[in-house]
């Protein structure tokens, strides 16, 4: 296996890599060619096929799995394929595991400290909730343990989901405990609840791409709808249980510009909002970190130039999250 992060300018490409997007264009000669996006776990490598219709090329598309031969160059100071053969490869020629990338944390320890979460919340009607959608709901349950947490901004990977879900609830009850007013059992709902409609937004991979749902109406009011359902089937919550908890949900991305119907109104759901805010900021800065480190594009101070970076962070949030 040829890992995208080892590749460099020279090499002879050989090798299987998810196709992530393909693309038309055309040349100021006016000659049509495809744009692609190869990926494995390690990252991604942007592609031309300046022949697209060379014998060695034959009919792919977005998401297969593919056997590449060409070359790595460097244009612009960037390693970029040129493709000379491609073809769709068959499903025994390739482990999926070497292209989608993982959560370095263990899921089952992940979904040991979902459940002790779910365990500290003393108000019984939260607790059934949580119980109903991450313990009695097998199906939802392991779907929530592999999801990603986003397509491409942050947490896009395997996992990512639960890994930004508990990071978010540790954050926010970090918060919650400097102060002796907070309601603690819906901060804590609330962020285990705010993106429990991601699994139903984007799609898993391979696809790793928006659901017609969630381009129509996006994972925060999915998952008003999702806790509210369950909610009215569980019954027995009162009033001000199902409005405060609702309203953290429809909240959590802080502003209408992020896509939040409503601004948070309550201590809880501003908690909630930062703490979900500051974990996926910080996640952004790591990976990109990660991949400078990767692709040599931190300068000699440290510094990384990158689209996410300084003042981007809040149109990527706003596109992407």
């Amino acid at each position: 296996m040829q890992f995208i992060n080892k590749l460099k300018d020279g090499d002879e490409l050989k090798c299987i890599y998810h196709v992530k997007t393909k693309s038309q264009a055309t040349a100021k000669t006016g000659k049509e060619y495809f744009n692609v996006q190869l990926s494995d776990k390690t990252g991604i490598i942007d592609g031309k096929i300046w022949d697209t219709s060379a014998p060695g090329i034959e009919e792919f598309k977005a998401g297969d799995f593919v056997y590449v031969e060409g070359d790595v160059i460097s244009y612009n100071n960037q390693l970029q394929a040129k493709i000379l053969r491609l073809r769709v490869a068959d499903k025994d020629e390739f482990n999926s595991e070497n292209y989608f990338a993982t959560s370095k944390y263990d899921k089952k320890d992940m979904a040991k400290e979902l459940d002790s979460f779910i365990a500290e919340v003393k108000n019984v009607n939260y607790n059934k909730l949580l119980k109903a959608f991450f313990i009695d709901d097998k199906d939802f349950r392991e779907k929530f343990l592999n999801h990603q947490g986003a397509k491409t901004v942050h947490h896009s990977f395997v996992s990512g989901l639960v890994e930004h879900t508990l990071s978010t609830t540790r954050l926010a009850k970090l918060m919650t405990s400097n102060y002796d007013d907070i309601n603690l059992d819906l901060v804590i709902t609330a962020s285990l609840l705010h993106d429990i409609a991601k699994v139903n937004e984007i799609a898993p991979y391979p696809v790793n791409d928006y659901t017609d749902e969630g381009l129509l109406m996006g994972h925060i009011v999915l998952g008003y709808d999702m806790v509210h359902q369950k909610i009215n089937e569980l019954g027995g919550f009162s009033k001000i249980e199902t409005s405060e908890l609702l309203h953290c949900i429809l909240s959590h991305h802080g502003s209408i510009e992020f896509g939040s119907p409503k601004l948070p109104m309550l201590m809880e759901a501003y908690i909630v909002s930062q703490a979900d805010n500051t974990d996926a900021k910080l996640e952004i800065m790591r990976e990109t970190i990660a991949n400078a480190k990767v692709t040599n594009k931190m300068d000699q101070n440290g510094f990384v130039t990158n689209k996410y970076a300084g003042t981007n962070f809040r149109e990527s949030k706003l596109k992407n999250d």
